[in-house]
């Protein structure tokens, strides 16, 4: 085995990269992920499972460790109806990601320059306005906000987040 140095190259801007992994942390904290919110710490992940439940995967990661389980017979038949990524691949990575962790600090997710968080209605997707449904933090190029911004929460938001 002969080791090959690679250059690496950024390929996804960094501002895109982030807001891409805000979207998936939402699926640990509020989603089909949420199994693995008990780690304790920022994680983003996506869950998988193919129509027939033949196949189910999850895919996490922290801002240094990244981990995919994938579950499955290795002949053509399914799991089961219940066993979908969430509730199948997503336990095993929690237990080995504990372990990989353990003795880890709690790392955050590094907010790049360019982006604001915005508190938003979650039924219209508009800035909130104090009325209507639960109010979220959504992520936001500096450059492409909602029409309406509420320039104090904003900044209280990417305090939260920094």
């Amino acid at each position: 085995f002969e080791e090959t140095k690679v250059q690496p190259e950024q390929v996804i801007d960094p501002r895109i990269a982030f807001i891409t992994t805000h979207v998936m942390q939402e699926v640990v904290e509020s989603g089909t992920g949420q199994r693995v919110k008990s780690i304790g710490r920022p994680v983003a992940g996506k869950t998988g499972t193919t129509n027939d439940t033949r196949d189910a995967w999850f895919i996490g990661f922290t801002p240094s460790v990244i981990t995919g389980v994938w579950v499955g017979f290795d002949q053509e038949r399914s799991m089961g109806r219940q066993e979908v990524g969430g509730r199948a691949a997503a336990p095993i990575w929690l237990y080995f990601m504990e372990e990989v962790l353990k003795d880890k600090p709690v790392e955050e997710f590094p907010v790049p320059d360019g982006v604001v968080f915005v508190k938003v209605d979650q039924q219209t997707g508009e800035p909130s306005q104090g009325t209507g449904s639960e109010p979220v933090y959504e992520t936001f190029l500096e450059n492409a906000m909602p029409a309406k911004k509420e320039d104090s929460l904003t900044e209280e938001a990417e305090e939260l987040f920094r």
